[in-house]
């Protein structure tokens, strides 16, 4: 089992902390303080030479919404998404991407505004593709205006080059944990919470049964990404996660 963890708080000088705590990744959150700057592309670099970190990266998502019928905005999202894996392809090899939510004049054109996502995902992976790296879009939270809380959903927005990261948390939120497992996995986020909300809890903290669903990813040959609020919450999270 590899973990990597994500976490929006992560001091970017601890990388020598995350290796020995166990970690075997990083996921990059490619904004605020983890914006693929200068700095932080000097980070990863070290992350990946010097200390051995497997590199996977959370494209942007603030302020952004790749089911725009706003056709400027969805142009500048696409164009954010892109720019993001174009830095970070020689160090990364899965790149995850949120689905488009339903803006209040989409909500009278879901039909366009699904077309709008999926295009805009086509794109995308047809970029990552041809930089050798993997696209993935993830699975939703349970929230009305959020695309892609269900299987069902994901599937429509798949083609032959976008894969699916696996958000274990948000499929709690929808209680369709066990009908994500059936479908492909490229890259598996982990988080808890008690099936209401989306609280990033320590792993075990919250309702999800985490021995079945590592049972029934026993086939599964990717990461695991701890999604933590915290650095010390994550690694109570990988102790949690390699006990099982």
């Amino acid at each position: 089992m590899r973990v990597s963890i994500s976490c929006a708080t992560l001091d970017l000088g601890r990388l020598e902390d995350v290796k020995n705590a166990g970690f075997d990744g990083w996921e990059v959150i490619a904004e605020g303080s983890q914006t693929l700057n200068r700095k932080t592309l000097s980070v990863i670099d070290a992350a990946f030479h010097s200390y051995g970190l497997k590199i996977s990266i959370h494209t942007p998502i603030s302020d952004m919404n790749i089911a725009s019928l706003n056709y400027p905005i969805w142009r500048e999202t696409i164009h954010q998404i892109k720019k993001s894996i174009s830095k970070t392809s020689d160090y990364a090899n899965i790149f995850v991407i949120h689905p488009g939510y339903i803006s209040q004049m989409a909500s009278h054109n879901l039909d366009k505004a699904l077309k709008r996502n999926n295009e805009g995902l086509k794109s995308i992976a047809s970029t990552a593709n041809n930089l050798g790296v993997k696209a993935t879009v993830e699975n939703m939270v349970n929230v009305n205006f959020l695309m892609g809380k269900y299987p069902e959903e994901i599937k429509n927005m798949m083609n032959n080059e976008i894969g699916f990261t696996f958000d274990v948390g948000h499929a709690n939120t929808a209680n369709a944990i066990n009908d994500f497992l059936k479908m492909k996995i490229d890259h598996v986020h982990v988080h808890d919470n008690n099936g209401n909300d989306d609280e990033h809890l320590i792993l075990g903290r919250g309702n999800i049964d985490w021995k079945h669903v590592i049972g029934e990813l026993k086939g599964y040959k990717g990461d695991f990404v701890v999604e933590a609020n915290d650095f010390e919450a994550g690694i109570k999270s990988l102790r949690y996660l390699t006990s099982l």
